[in-house]
């Protein structure tokens, strides 16, 4: 969640430091991204139904890195590749947050989902500070805020690494 948050937190900063967005352009660009998030997880919830949350969660989640990656590698060709790769990577972001919640839903016990959902609420603030803390030590060891992504970038790994281990499969009751 926090990886997630982190994109979006960050992404102006990353478009207008290392890319030179003004502040309208950045607008522009978070409006882009969020209708293309929202869009996305419209079209991605068909996937959920034939694949099940944690396949299209993992894939996203992959594919949020490889973008990220590129946005990095790619960034002295200029400002394209953050538009390019950027919005490509937000197709994911809507996905991943929708699919998260389905799945949890779907492993919750019978009666305890107002519990599980607070313990989720509460977990998601206690690591908050994540993708922050792994932006600024990114940017503070790389010594460019382009480096910032590569803080992001871990923090969605190190998300995809404690959900691969989690069982898919619905308890029985």
């Amino acid at each position: 969640r926090d990886g997630l948050a982190g994109v979006f937190t960050f992404g102006g900063v990353i478009a207008a430091r290392s890319f030179g967005f003004d502040s309208s352009t950045v607008i522009v660009f978070a409006i882009a991204a969020n209708v293309v998030a929202g869009l996305a997880t419209i079209g991605v919830g068909m996937f959920e139904d034939r694949l099940g949350a944690k396949p299209v969660m993992v894939w996203s989640i992959v594919l949020m890195v490889l973008c990220g990656l590129l946005v990095f590698l790619l960034h002295p060709l200029g400002a394209w590749v953050f538009w390019a790769f950027g919005l490509l990577l937000c197709i994911f972001v809507g996905p991943v947050q929708s699919v998260s919640r389905s799945f949890l839903s779907r492993l919750i016990p019978p009666g305890r989902e107002g519990e599980i959902f607070g313990l989720y609420a509460t977990t998601g603030r206690a690591v908050s500070f994540l993708a922050p803390g792994a932006f600024t030590l990114a940017v503070t060891l790389g010594g460019a805020t382009i480096f910032g992504i590569l803080g992001i970038v871990l923090v969605l790994l190190a998300g995809l690494l404690l959900l691969l281990p989690v069982n898919a499969r619905q308890p029985v009751a």
